[in-house]
């Protein structure tokens, strides 16, 4: 962000120009005045503000001087506010643009398990052809693919699994248990004629 000399104005206010960012990227930024008695009251009175860092945050926008307000005077829901700086020292953090995040479940074996609040919902599997039984895989999980085998604690080489054996998906509770069913079909079928 780029901080501007402060001006007077004619009736002997002073402004003081900034910039905040108002769109879906830190390069979407508006032009900003704040105006006082002096230049540190109208450097004071420099905010920016935009959503807070809570996942499922409905509040999406981004913009110049403090929140506005609810009908109790407190911010509106999900809405933070930074201060642009005082005594001429920018905050140069203020009012970054941060993806938004979501809640969200993949399965864990049957059960369904809260994930990290992610930019992106990402649940992983077992691919219809992976005929091992690692549980690790077989149950799937949060995350992607690569991060489960990347995280992966298990140090028994007979325990490991690629990636092409596995199935990312990209919606909540995408990785139903249905996706083990190749998997188990041969064996309910060797115990049915047992």
């Amino acid at each position: 962000f780029v901080a501007f000399v402060a001006f007077a104005s004619s009736d002997g206010s002073v402004d003081y120009p900034f910039s905040c960012v108002t769109g879906d990227a830190d390069t979407t930024a508006a032009s900003c005045t704040a105006t006082g008695a002096d230049d540190a009251t109208a450097k004071g009175l420099a905010f920016c503000h935009g959503p807070n860092a809570d996942a499922d945050n409905e509040y999406t926008e981004y913009g110049c001087d403090e929140c506005a307000k609810d009908e109790n005077d407190a911010d509106v829901a999900g809405c933070v506010s930074c201060a642009m700086g005082t005594a001429g020292d920018p905050n140069e953090g203020c009012n970054e643009y941060a993806a938004p995040t979501n809640t969200f479940q993949c399965y864990k074996g049957e059960d369904k398990t809260d994930c990290d609040a992610a930019v992106a919902i990402a649940c992983f599997g077992p691919a219809e052809t992976y005929e091992g039984d690692v549980t690790a895989l077989t149950n799937g999980g949060c995350g992607t693919c690569a991060t489960a085998l990347k995280t992966s604690t298990d140090t028994d080489s007979s325990k490991k699994w690629e990636t092409a054996e596995c199935v990312d998906c990209s919606k909540a509770l995408c990785n139903t248990s249905s996706a083990m069913v190749p998997f188990l079909a041969p064996l309910i079928a060797a115990l049915f004629f047992l």
